[in-house]
């Protein structure tokens, strides 16, 4: 393994809590992050089809590449992989999963890592910009990015088209600069909450306008049940001629600024056969719970932290709506491989704060 690191390789039960695609990503960019090699097995053993599916090993390739890994058993369907992480590097790489795939999943993977290259790294990716089970891609840019520019992560995230489950074909760019020093990830705050705005985008292509209007009216009216006021949501509807996307699609993002600098989000994706208006009510009703909980951190948001709270230059602490699966599965997949100390206060499915003690100390290649 000349080139590579020497550490004694760390087994990942990939079966464990959760059981999904999240502990092979997050698993994959703390290997790389941590110079550690991992074996992972069990891969996605509790789903209907176990194994890697295909947007899994592309955001394994994505960040081998990045890090100059070498890695063994990458195929669609295989349920061990080994990787040995080398070097991180800056520069330009492209991505394109072929089907829907999440790119949001994929960023989330890739960002840290990218992050920590000696220059700036440049990411062009096709697949699924907004696609089930996964942030959409409005959540990554009002929620994500500037929630990551406050912990000292500058990113720059630009969609070229939007793509939809089955067909995907959405393009985007992002753009990550190197972290000098990560700013404190503290979002527990003793002074009540208040939301200062809620905005959102409705987008539709390759169907008829009208459905965004219909998405918005029902989430506007969705709020104002609970006396939440919108300031604005914007309609994102190309023109026909102009729409050059690969299929239709339709989706709703909501997202509420907080006086304590945060944002809480909620949204909702079409599919045939789902009233717009249903779609609508969705995104309001997962944004209003969120609001209701009076905490500073969604819960998606809370889980995406988890991984930096890790690598960062200080202790941090997250005041989150719900402490969920996902979250407890990547503090148990960065035990593994890291010395990081977590202490939880709240359970599964409730209302928590998460404490986190880094110890991230990056090993030579």
């Amino acid at each position: 393994m000349s080139g590579y690191s020497l550490t004694k390789m760390i087994r990942i039960d990939g079966s464990m809590l959760e059981g999904g695609g999240s502990i092979v990503r997050n698993s994959i960019a703390l290997s790389a992050l941590f110079n550690t090699p991992i074996e992972l097995y069990n891969i996605r053993a509790k789903r209907s089809k176990p194994g890697l599916r295909n947007q899994h090993t592309y955001a394994i390739k994505a960040i081998s590449e990045i890090c100059n890994a070498k890695v063994e058993g990458l195929r669609v369907g295989s349920e061990q992989v080994k990787f040995y992480p080398g070097k991180i590097q800056s520069g330009e790489f492209k991505i394109d999963v072929k089907t829907a795939g999440s790119l949001t999943l994929l960023l989330q993977a890739i960002i840290p890592v990218a992050a920590h290259a000696p220059d700036p790294v440049k990411l062009l990716m096709k697949g699924g910009t907004d696609v089930p089970m996964a942030p959409p891609y409005d959540y990554m840019h009002h929620v994500y990015v500037p929630i990551m520019k406050q912990i000292g992560v500058e990113i720059t995230l630009c969609f070229g088209r939007r793509g939809h489950y089955p067909k995907g074909g959405g393009t985007l760019s992002c753009d990550i600069e190197p972290v000098l020093r990560m700013k404190p990830i503290e979002y527990k705050f003793d002074k009540p909450q208040k939301i200062k705005c809620i905005c959102g985008k409705a987008h539709v292509v390759q169907l008829p306008k009208h459905i965004a209007d219909r998405m918005i009216s029902a989430a506007i009216k969705k709020l104002k049940e609970h006396n939440l006021e919108v300031d604005v949501i914007e309609r994102d509807c190309p023109e026909p001629k102009y729409d050059t996307h690969v299929g239709p699609g339709t989706g709703i993002t909501l997202w509420a600024c907080t006086n304590h600098g945060t944002i809480l989000a909620g949204d909702g994706l079409g599919k045939r056969g789902l009233l717009a208006e249903k779609v609508g009510e969705t995104a309001a009703t997962n944004l209003i719970s969120q609001i209701k909980s009076e905490r500073p951190i969604d819960y998606h948001l809370a889980d995406q932290l988890i991984i930096w709270m890790a690598i960062s230059d200080f202790p941090s602490v997250v005041d989150t709506c719900k402490i969920t699966l996902h979250t407890l599965t990547n503090i148990e997949i960065i035990k593994q491989i890291s010395n990081a100390e977590f202490t939880i206060e709240g359970s599964e499915g409730n209302p928590g704060i998460i404490y986190c003690e880094p110890n991230y100390i990056r090993k030579s290649n």
